[in-house]
């Protein structure tokens, strides 16, 4: 790459479009698409995973008696209400957007990242149904409920196309904290688990595996670089 001049191509790219702290960002802009081609529950879902790490640290306490410590469900979960699932929608195609603008440097550039990420976030949950469903249901994941969360987040991605970097983060905190609890306190589909059956025991074994992981704590990375960015904002300012 460097004989071929990418490495310095990409140098004076990086530094005209990005800010000098920027390498966490892009690092989780660009997994994000590659997150979305396993199977998710909700469009742009990512991260639900309090259903199945119940149910899996049950498996490995059983016959122990650290399973009565295990705290029970008073009600059991329920799936996710259609405007909760286009508020989930809307979020997590924002949320990449959002977080984008925040090492941007000019509006113009926010303009082509935003299409490039929303053009690229659908591209990838299509690819994902085509090779789960085969490439005539490619398109098959866009329902009422997904057609109206992209519509939102739309707006929702122009409303912060001239908000200050901090607004930015700000906004992709409280959402990504809001989609995460709206989602792990929601069970999956009961045609999901057939979904994932494609993936887990057919043509897909050996890639499958680190896609979802990627998938599963991408949402929690970002919260992470969320946080460690606004404390370090406000110790700036506070200096």
């Amino acid at each position: 790459m460097a004989w071929v001049g990418l490495i310095e191509r990409w140098s004076r790219f990086r530094d005209r479009w990005f800010i000098s702290d920027a390498g966490g960002a892009l690092v989780l802009l660009a997994v994000w698409p590659m997150a979305l081609l396993f199977p998710v529950p909700v469009a742009f879902g990512l991260g639900q995973v309090l259903e199945r790490v119940e149910a899996a640290l049950a498996d490995v306490l059983v016959g122990t008696p650290w399973l009565e410590w295990m705290p029970l469900r008073e009600v059991e979960l329920q799936p996710l209400l259609p405007i909760s699932e286009m508020l989930c929608v809307a979020i997590g195609l924002c949320l990449p957007c959002w977080l984008a603008f925040s090492v941007l440097r000019e509006t113009r550039q926010r303009i082509l990242a935003a299409l490039a990420l929303l053009i690229l976030g659908v591209a990838a949950s299509a690819l994902s149904a085509a090779l789960t469903y085969g490439p005539v249901h490619a398109w098959g994941w866009i329902s009422d409920e997904v057609a109206i969360g992209l519509c939102v987040a739309a707006f929702g991605v122009v409303g912060l196309i001239f908000a200050s970097a901090r607004m930015c983060l700000v906004m992709a905190l409280v959402a990504l904290v809001w989609q995460m609890s709206l989602l792990n306190n929601a069970s999956a589909d009961a045609y999901f688990t057939l979904t994932l059956q494609t993936w887990e025991r057919g043509q897909f074994i050996r890639f499958h595996g680190l896609i979802q992981w990627m998938g599963w704590l991408w949402p929690y990375a970002t919260l992470i670089h969320l946080v460690r960015r606004l404390s370090s904002a406000k110790s700036m300012v506070m200096g």
